[in-house]
């Protein structure tokens, strides 16, 4: 006795089906992920943008990119402008070439400077107090050369002005600048004691032309005493000029007012009219 057994035919309708609704599930899935990574992009790319809008809410444009150009610009020139009136002349080639027989070179045309010009006043020649009796170390030169020509250029005014006794000059330890903690360092102070003898009207006169030299010359103290005639005061001076040590990070520390209402983008205008 043969058995014959009956296959089923194959559900084809309800299988496909069936495969139909998971390739759509997973479609829906893979949108779903796909939308969820834009939402981050663009979440990400608007807290970029906000870092870069600036403090009146314009977003950046080219505008905007050309007006901070500009200031950048502006700044560096402004950063350089002081930098050069309050600070000395980097120092000449000869200097670098051997910075210890130049320093000795220049000291003695300087005492040689105070010696003439003392002899034609009939003063006696001041000192110079503070210097190294050997060679100076190197690295040491170039302060020294901006002390020096700082006590050769206040002679010379001071000779000028008529000043009735010059003593002595003294150099000092240079200090830094600024002294405040956190702030970038870039300049040394080189200061240099002055002791002179003159009327009151000579060293409001010398005082004066201080105040007018370039590169800039600091006052940071004033003493006086009764000199030994009624007319005549003793004076001691602490002045200072400046070197710098290294080039500044950024001209953005400087302070500066706003530009005027052309230089801002349109947009600006627009928004600030509000």
């Amino acid at each position: 006795m043969t058995s014959l057994t009956t296959r089923r035919p194959i559900a084809w309708g309800p299988l496909l089906g069936a495969l139909l609704v998971g390739a759509v599930g997973a479609g829906v899935i893979a949108w779903r992920l796909h939308l969820q990574a834009i939402d981050r992009q663009v979440a990400a790319t608007r807290g970029g943008l906000k870092k870069l809008v600036l403090s009146r809410g314009i977003p950046p444009n080219q505008d905007v990119m050309d007006y901070l150009t500009a200031r950048q610009q502006a700044l560096e020139r402004c950063l350089q402008a002081w930098v050069k009136l309050a600070t000395a002349a980097p120092s000449a080639e000869a200097a670098m070439a051997d910075p210890q027989l130049y320093f000795q070179e220049q000291l003695h045309d300087v005492q040689r400077t105070l010696e003439r010009a003392a002899a034609a006043r009939t003063m006696p020649v001041p000192q110079q107090l503070g210097f190294p009796k050997e060679l100076p170390p190197s690295d040491t030169v170039p302060r020294l050369l901006v002390q020096l020509s700082l006590i050769k250029e206040l002679a010379g005014l001071m000779f000028e002005q008529g000043v009735a006794g010059l003593s002595s000059f003294k150099i000092e330890d240079p200090e830094t600048a600024p002294e405040d903690e956190g702030e970038v360092v870039f300049l040394t102070r080189l200061p240099v004691r002055v002791r002179l003898t003159s009327s009151l009207p000579q060293l409001l006169k010398i005082l004066a032309a201080i105040e007018g030299a370039d590169p800039l010359i600091e006052l940071r103290a004033i003493r006086l005493a009764t000199g030994a005639t009624p007319d005549t005061l003793d004076a001691e001076l602490s002045l200072a000029r400046y070197l710098m040590v290294a080039a500044p990070e950024a001209a953005s520390t400087i302070e500066q007012p706003e530009p005027p209402a052309k230089a801002i983008p349109k947009r600006t205008k627009r928004k600030s009219a509000r």
